[in-house]
């Protein structure tokens, strides 16, 4: 393959390894628990959790979900508990819950009056944690990404800020070459996306099993979950069928699962990570449908056909924040995609007598006619 193919097919794995992270709990409180965490890591002094002040700006999309999710280990829901578990966690990277230091939480649970939350007239992911101590004062931004830190300021001034990159997003037609190309670094990443995902009761049938996972993530699982662009629950929604076919056929179903994740990174990128809208309906759904229909050996106009179908028929799934309900929303997008995919196969097997048919009917037949 030449040079700058490699390149390219290279920075198409490096993303989506990036957007693949195992994270315990809703990923909305994750990302301001992080934020909380990364402020108290740039303290020139220790924190004190009886005089430490902190306010938190963010979005209405954030606000909404790390309001609502119970946060795992801490068993609370609210915002209060959710900076509570940043500032006590040890962790360095995105995944702090695991790490919640206890004395400490319960410390900042008990105070009154030290967390400030200001909504902001901003879309999407956006986190401003601003942490103040009496001597010293510590400001962190995520934005675009539950992962991105875009800026850190201490004692109001700019100690790093990132440089974000516009990255094209990629065609239908160039995921379908990508998962019939069969690249091994692609594959292998997908393999570890199903593999390490949760699999739940395997006597329980998928719709249930996975509403079951779903509802008890939100509800504050402490078991780690494979996220996609940013959503815990849409990596059940894919990863768990997904596991379930790999348990069947083996290897032979990687490129779909290939195709399944990039098509969700494109979803994503055309309709944000979070919104009003369930993020299942208008991306992990379509994207489900559409793996499963190149599995079934559909072409780009089969595959957007089913995807559009999917997100028509789901157009209603609203989300009100990360709620145990959200696994009911779960099991009625999975029963849709396979709806719609028993929906494609009796359409395209008609297709295909009537085309036999005609071959050799009459022309008075009134079936062709028709």
């Amino acid at each position: 393959m030449p040079k700058a193919g490699m390149t390219k097919l290279r920075r198409i794995n490096d993303a989506l390894r990036a957007e693949i992270l195992a994270v315990t709990g809703c990923t909305e409180p994750a990302s301001v628990a992080f934020a909380f965490r990364r402020a108290r890591r740039q303290l020139r002094q220790p924190l004190d959790p009886m005089t430490v002040r902190a306010q938190l700006e963010a979005s209405s999309d954030v606000l909404r979900n790390a309001s609502t999710a119970i946060v795992p280990f801490l068993k609370r829901r609210g915002l209060r508990a959710v900076v509570a578990a940043g500032l006590s966690s040890t962790a360095n990277a995105f995944n702090v819950f695991p790490a919640i230091e206890p004395r400490t939480a319960r410390i900042l649970l008990k105070r009154r009056s030290w967390l400030a939350v200001n909504p902001v007239r901003r879309k999407g992911i956006y986190i401003k944690a601003i942490l103040c101590t009496p001597s010293e004062s510590v400001a962190v931004v995520i934005q675009g990404r539950h992962d991105e830190i875009r800026s850190v300021a201490r004692n109001g001034k700019i100690a790093y800020r990132s440089t974000t990159h516009w990255r094209r997003a990629m065609t239908m037609a160039e995921i379908l070459a990508l998962a019939m190309k069969r690249d091994l670094g692609l594959e292998s990443t997908a393999h570890q996306f199903i593999t390490r995902q949760v699999r739940g009761d395997s006597s329980v049938a998928l719709p249930e099993r996975i509403a079951a996972l779903i509802h008890a993530r939100m509800r504050g699982s402490s078991s780690p979950v494979m996220t996609i662009t940013g959503s815990g629950n849409q990596g059940i929604f894919l990863g768990v069928p997904y596991r379930e076919l790999y348990r069947k056929h083996g290897n032979k179903v990687l490129p779909a699962v290939v195709f399944s994740l990039l098509t969700q990174i494109l979803l994503t990128e055309k309709r944000k990570r979070i919104s009003d809208k369930c993020g299942l309906a208008t991306k992990a759904a379509p994207a489900l449908a559409a793996g499963l229909a190149f599995a079934e050996g559909g072409d780009l106009a089969d595959i957007r056909r089913i995807m559009s179908e999917v997100e028509q028929r789901l157009r209603d799934m609203r989300c009100y924040g990360a709620r145990a309900s959200c696994g009911n929303k779960a099991a009625r997008a999975f029963r849709q995609v396979l709806k719609s995919l028993a929906a494609s196969r009796l359409a395209n097997r008609k297709d295909m007598l009537h085309r036999r048919h005609a071959e050799i009917c009459p022309a008075h037949c009134r079936w062709c006619a028709g």
